[in-house]
């Protein structure tokens, strides 16, 4: 995932994809599901599918935190005792900092009632199952470059950049390979260097601005 933005962090945190988890907590179900999201827009919209989704649930509880186009997010407690689902799910985003995400908790009531601390802690549990599964990962402010190289050197320059640490996307074949190379703005040289030496010269640097790509 990159997001084509540059007036945000040096870097932050969200999650690769959609997940969901469930359990049972004295005879009511909990289904926690964590996603990536672009604003509040579509955060409402994940939310509206998942009312409907779930239309026989008791509670719909929810966090999103965002930060673009600004820094900005929600929850709610969906008619559970003030404080005891939605701000739980919030602090699971919070203590972990991560932004442009969205976790849902779905509730069936199964009887019996948890308390208070009950109830945190079923929030708590099921949005930090459910950020775990859709896998954080953190992504930077990275100098973007595009590499035309040879074909006979491809392999090993996969390699060679891999082995140095350097964020590489899926390349493309032709009569020459394309791919493009992230590095932090203080490495170009570096990476300019590497590619030129593996080459012996043969391939091309061309520079494609500024971005968030994940770190390698």
């Amino acid at each position: 995932m990159t997001i084509a933005r540059h007036t945000g962090p040096e870097r932050w945190t969200t999650v690769k994809r959609e997940a969901q988890i469930e359990f049972v907590e004295k005879k009511s179900r909990f289904i926690g599901i964590c996603l990536p999201i672009r604003d509040s827009e579509e955060a409402e919209a994940r939310l509206a599918r998942c009312r409907r989704e779930y239309s026989q649930a008791s509670h719909w509880v929810y966090a999103w935190r965002h930060i673009f186009p600004e820094r900005g997010g929600r929850c709610s407690d969906d008619g559970e005792p003030q404080g005891t689902a939605g701000l739980p799910v919030l602090d699971v985003l919070r203590k972990q900092e991560i932004d442009q995400a969205q976790i849902l908790v779905v509730r069936y009531f199964g009887g019996v009632l948890l308390g208070t601390g009950g109830l945190v802690r079923a929030y708590g549990r099921a949005a930090s199952e459910a950020l775990a599964a859709a896998e954080p990962y953190t992504l930077a402010l990275r100098q973007r470059l595009r590499l035309v190289v040879p074909y006979s050197y491809y392999d090993k320059m996969r390699y060679r950049l891999q082995e140095a640490g350097f964020y590489q996307e899926k390349a493309s074949f032709g009569l020459d390979t394309e791919w493009v190379v992230t590095c932090g703005p203080e490495q170009e040289g570096q990476l300019r260097e590497l590619v030129a030496e593996v080459s012996q010269g043969t391939a091309i640097c061309l520079p494609e601005g500024v971005d968030y790509a994940p770190l390698a």
